[in-house]
């Protein structure tokens, strides 16, 4: 890392970060462009930081339940991954917060969704 990355803006780390972005396969996307791409720059640092699918999504669910930018809905339920190769799933989740995708340099598939909230009885 040369002296001129040290002192990239929080700005331009944001957009390194999403040049250095492998290419993905999305399956199904409702979230934002803006809040995708920074799930996919979350995503890719998880895999680098870990080595066991759990980890990694443990990690992404991490950042996401603490993100301003992905808790837009107040008193929703809390955000849910999952990590791996082979997976199928029946799920219920809030509108426009749902991400499933491939990244193929990884051999890695993620399902991200926003559960629904408690519904009062």
């Amino acid at each position: 890392m040369d002296s001129d990355d040290e002192h990239l803006s929080p700005e331009d780390a944001a957009a390194q970060a999403l040049k250095e972005l492998p290419s993905v396969i999305v399956r199904k996307n409702e979230l934002r462009e803006d809040l995708f791409q920074k799930l996919q720059v979350m995503c890719v640092q998880a895999i680098k930081d870990n080595k066991l699918q759990k980890d990694i999504a443990q990690q992404i669910k991490q950042k996401l339940d603490k993100d301003a930018d992905f808790n837009e809905l107040v008193g929703k339920g809390p955000w849910q991954v999952i990590v791996g190769r082979s997976f199928a799933s029946s799920l219920t989740h809030e509108s426009m917060h749902m991400s499933f995708f491939d990244i193929p340099m990884y051999q890695e598939t993620f399902l991200v969704y926003k559960s629904l909230g408690v519904q009062a009885a």
